[in-house]
């Protein structure tokens, strides 16, 4: 038997090391992996790791390599292991830099005085600032700091100096069913706290301060367009108009998102790679029409093309808000662009694995975002399919009439859709604990609105502003919009468009099965890439091992949620906290609470009890007469028993905990009400 398994041990090394010397050109791919996988690792940790361990264990691995320096099989994998390392690294050394340029331990009522950087509003549609140069009379207070209002003032919009009284909670609400990190979010976003006013609002001067001609400059720019869309569009257009040029997404009504989400086409509303790559694209063969009577043949006109387009999408760059996903994007599409200077394939994994490199030295926090891993993995699907099929679909393309290109492009948008949400469908399952049932329906019919009308509307609106004719343009643009409206509320409509909604989530050990499956199918080259369909499937079953709830209970016992036979999450009488009422169930309860008739909860005055098993009142949960602890807060699954939220503690970005209800912090993790 020992012979045997010696024998298949040997056989699997001569197989590893034949297909490993034929992936030289795959190799240098998994270093971007094993990069980003560094700065994962730090996001994944429970607590907070000292700076002083991971220096220790770099220098060990930099001795390791010194050692082993001729010995080529050991030198490569410590190599990796050094990457992975040096984006741990990263990722701490960034943390760190942040939290020393952020406030801590603020008094919950304070007093500030400070510069508007921006506008927008929470999700109770509730005016919000950005504060900037903030300082509490006693001294200069470092970082931004978001405080909601109670009403509006005509007089407020950005660059005005302000002075309120502000009541900053120092944390959040555990929410038991997400993932989501709010203060993580905040601490990344540069904010020193969240809050909301508890008095008025008053305009005071503005204070000398170090002149920022270009911030100035393009919070400007933002502004008017802003008023041009809110003064020329209908509110729906106007909303998703504002999300496609500045990133401001504050407007868009809960049933606009919603069917979005719905039909698939969720991904439109954020500034990403689709929308930076189409404006690249029309502004290149733009400039490329304009330049061919200068001697099409003679020059190579794609060059000054690609010029002009670097420079017209870092324009728009400047202007979308600049956020994550926008620096994704922009990235990409540089490179890309770069790519034509230099007489480089623009379509290729190594394109992608710089991409990423950039993208996690820029922002590391980005690498467990649900936008990096969704957009990456789209595009790893898409570049992987292209440069197997290229050749194929080349020749066979260039055999086809016009109207068989048509065809070709049709079937190329539904094959590449296809792709692309079979790659992103994993991790929409693992955020969000949805699957757009029709997506493919919803991109085939939105896809030839955004690429021929939308986008192109969108350049000309852009194009248009200089000159003052932004008014007139903008009117197409939130024509074709419209279009996209109705497209998206029908097929929310469709009967069974909402059956995705609540299908459970990934577990984490089943997300990184399927995340390494992907990766090792559509990196690799030779035939052993199949390989990674076994983790694929791996990943796909653990949905199996993940509980979904049944009832669901805060941290100090006073809003509690259950399934109704309907399958769904609703509130119970005791909802105090709206902001987890409204993570939990997808709405607020508005006037006096009634148990529907046929419901699984039969209330007293006293208490309530949910299909005979869990008695639960203010404070007190029981489970078959035993007394659930509620910790962090949890949720039952009447089959497995008690699930409980996982806090995480001494992380830089960490706050001492809220007292349910005491705020409520939306998803751009700001307090309301």
């Amino acid at each position: 038997m020992r012979w045997w398994l010696r024998k298949q041990w040997l056989r699997l090394k001569l197989y590893a090391a034949e297909n490993y010397q034929n992936e030289a050109e795959s190799l240098i791919i998994w270093y971007a992996v094993a990069f980003a996988s560094g700065a994962a690792f730090y996001f994944a940790l429970p607590l907070e790791l000292s700076a002083w361990v991971i220096v220790g264990y770099l220098e060990a691995v930099l001795l390791l390599l010194w050692l082993t320096r001729r010995r080529d099989g050991q030198f490569k994998l410590l190599t990796y292991a050094a990457v992975f390392l040096l984006g741990l690294s990263m990722a701490k050394a960034d943390a760190m830099y942040r939290a020393r340029n952020l406030e801590h331990d603020l008094p919950e009522i304070s007093y500030l005085r400070g510069r508007v950087k921006d506008m927008d509003y929470n999700s109770n549609n509730r005016p919000r600032l950005l504060l900037s140069d903030v300082n509490n009379f006693e001294r200069d207070l470092k970082g931004d700091f978001r405080i909601s209002l109670n009403f509006s003032e005509p007089w407020l919009k950005p660059g005005v100096c302000v002075e309120l009284v502000a009541k900053l909670p120092q944390g959040f609400t555990p929410n038991p069913l997400s993932n989501y990190k709010f203060d993580r979010a905040n601490f990344y976003k540069g904010l020193s706290a969240v809050g909301y006013t508890v008095g008025p609002v008053f305009q005071v001067e503005c204070p000398a301060v170090a002149a920022n001609p270009a911030a100035d400059t393009i919070t400007r720019i933002r502004t008017y367009i802003k008023e041009l869309i809110d003064a020329n569009t209908p509110k729906d257009a106007g909303a998703i108009a504002k999300a496609l040029t500045i990133g401001d997404r504050s407007t868009i009504s809960e049933q606009l998102n919603n069917d979005y989400r719905t039909s698939g086409l969720a991904h439109f509303l954020s500034i990403s790679g689709m929308h930076m790559s189409i404006i690249a694209l029309l502004v290149f063969f733009l400039i490329r029409a304009t330049l061919f009577p200068l001697g099409e043949g003679r020059y190579d006109l794609r060059k000054p093309a690609a010029v002009v387009s670097v420079f017209f999408t870092f324009a728009y760059f400047l202007i979308s808000g600049q956020s994550v996903s926008c620096i994704r994007a922009f990235v990409m599409t540089t490179l890309v662009l770069v790519a034509v200077l230099f007489n480089r394939r623009t379509v290729s994994l190594r394109l992608w694995a710089f991409a990423m490199l950039v993208v996690v030295a820029i922002t590391p926090e980005a690498v467990v975002s649900p936008g990096f891993l969704m957009s990456f993995a789209a595009v790893l699907g898409l570049v992987a399919f292209y440069e197997k099929n290229a050749a194929r679909l080349h020749r066979w393309l260039d055999s086809r009439s016009l109207f068989g290109k048509f065809v070709a492009y049709m079937a190329g948008l539904l094959v590449s859709d296809l792709v692309a949400s079979l790659m992103t469908l994993p991790y929409g399952v693992y955020y969000f604990s949805q699957i757009s049932v029709y997506t493919s329906l919803g991109n085939l019919l939105a896809g030839p609105v955004i690429g021929f009308w939308v986008m192109p509307a969108l350049l000309l609106f852009l194009i248009s502003l200089p000159f003052g004719l932004g008014a007139y343009a903008v009117r197409p643009f939130a024509a074709g919009i419209d279009v996209i409206n109705q497209i998206t509320a029908w097929v929310a409509a469709l009967p069974g468009a909402k059956a995705g909604e609540g299908v459970g989530t990934l577990p984490d050990w089943g997300i990184l099965l399927l995340t390494f499956g992907l990766l090792w199918l559509c990196i690799w080259q030779a035939k052993w890439r199949f390989w990674g369909i076994a983790g694929i499937v791996a990943g796909v079953v653990s949905i199996c091992f993940s509980p979904r709830p049944d009832f669901v209970f805060d941290a100090k016992g006073t809003t509690y949620a259950y399934k109704n036979p309907a399958g769904k999450l609703v509130a119970s009488r005791y909802h105090k906290n709206k902001f987890l009422e409204k993570m939990w169930t997808g709405t607020k309860t508005k006037g006096k609470y009634a148990v529907p008739a046929g419901d699984p909860v039969v209330c007293n005055k006293q208490s309530c009890i949910y299909k005979g098993r869990i008695e639960f009142s203010l404070g007190q949960v029981k489970l078959d007469g035993r007394e659930i602890p509620l910790r962090d807060g949890g949720f039952v699954n009447l089959t497995t028993g008690v699930c409980y939220y996982r806090p995480e503690t001494g992380r830089l970005w960490n706050r001492t905990a809220l007292e349910p209800g005491s705020s409520e912090p939306n998803n751009s993790g700001t307090a309301a009400d």
